[in-house]
C-alpha cells in the first residue's frame, strides 16, 4: 500500500522510523520555507511522504495517499486511548501543527464537531495548502480557528475531548504549567470530558510539576505512559462529576 515508501515506514506497525524523524529536516524536497516571529517553518516531501518542521524539529509527517494515517509512535498511542472511549460528539484540538491529528479523526469520526485552534496562521495557512484530507466533511470545514489556546477555552463549553499537542519544543511555554491554563480546560469540559496530552520532557522534574498541577485541578493523580524510544508523554485524565 506505501510502495515504494518502506525506507523510512515499517510495513509491520506502520511507524516513521527514526532515521526520519532524526533527518528529516535534510530528507526530501524543500516545497515551502517561511520565517514567522523568531521561528522558521518548513515543508519538505520525499514521494509520496510530506512533513512540517519548526526551527528543524519535526512537527507532523501525512502521506499525501492516505493523509489520516498517523505515522508517528506518540500518535498511534493516543490513537489506542481514543479507541477506548465512546464516540465524541465535540473535540476541540489545542495546536494544529501539520494537522495530522486533524485528519485523522476527521476521518474516524465524521459526525463530531471538530474543533482545532492553532495562533500561528502559517501554520494554518500551510495545513489548508499541503496536508489537508480532500475529504472533509462540510460541517468541518469551517472549524479552524487562528486564536490563542487560552481564549478559545475561555468560551468553549460541553467539551467531549480535549487533544493538548503545544508541546513542540522541549522548552514549553510557562502557561503549559500554569494550575490557572488547567482550570479552563476543566470547566470547558463536559462531565467525564476527557483530555489529552502529548506531553515533551527530558526532565521527570517537569512531568511531576505537570502531574501536581492535574492533582490539583481534577483531584486525583495521573500516571503518564512513556512513548518508547522518545521524550513524549501520553497524559489522560478526565473530569469526574462531583
Amino acid at each position: 500500500m506505501l510502495g515504494n515508501m518502506s525506507e523510512y515506514i515499517n510495513p509491520v506497525n506502520g511507524l516513521i522510523n527514526s532515521y526520519f524523524i532524526e533527518n528529516s529536516h535534510s530528507i526530501g524536497q524543500l516545497l515551502y520555507w517561511h520565517k514567522y516571529g523568531g521561528d522558521h517553518i518548513q515543508v519538505r516531501q520525499h514521494q509520496q511522504l510530506r512533513w512540517l518542521l519548526i526551527n528543524d524539529t519535526l512537527q507532523s509527517v501525512v502521506t499525501q495517499q492516505q493523509p489520516s494515517n498517523l505515522l508517528l509512535p506518540h500518535l498511534q498511542c493516543l490513537a489506542q486511548h481514543w479507541h477506548t472511549f465512546s464516540t465524541p460528539k465535540k473535540v476541540l484540538e489545542l495546536g494544529l501543527g501539520g494537522g495530522a491529528i486533524r485528519n485523522y479523526l476527521l476521518h474516524q469520526y465524521p459526525h463530531a464537531k471538530i474543533t482545532s485552534a492553532e495562533i500561528n496562521a502559517d501554520i494554518i495557512s500551510c495545513y489548508k495548502k499541503f496536508f489537508t484530507t480532500q475529504q472533509v466533511p462540510s460541517n468541518n470545514t469551517q472549524r479552524l480557528l487562528c486564536e490563542d489556546a487560552q481564549q478559545v477555552l475561555g468560551r468553549a463549553r460541553n467539551i467531549d475531548w480535549i487533544i493538548l499537542d503545544l508541546f513542540s519544543q522541549i522548552d514549553a511555554p510557562r502557561f503549559l504549567f500554569a494550575p490557572a491554563f488547567y482550570q479552563k480546560i476543566h470547566a470547558a469540559l463536559n462531565n467525564n470530558g476527557t483530555l489529552f496530552i502529548n506531553f515533551l520532557s527530558q526532565h521527570e522534574s517537569q512531568l511531576k510539576q505537570l502531574q501536581q498541577v492535574l492533582l490539583n485541578v481534577f483531584g486525583y493523580k495521573v500516571s503518564p505512559q512513556k512513548v518508547a524510544g522518545y521524550i513524549n508523554h501520553i497524559v489522560v485524565i478526565t473530569k469526574q462529576l462531583n
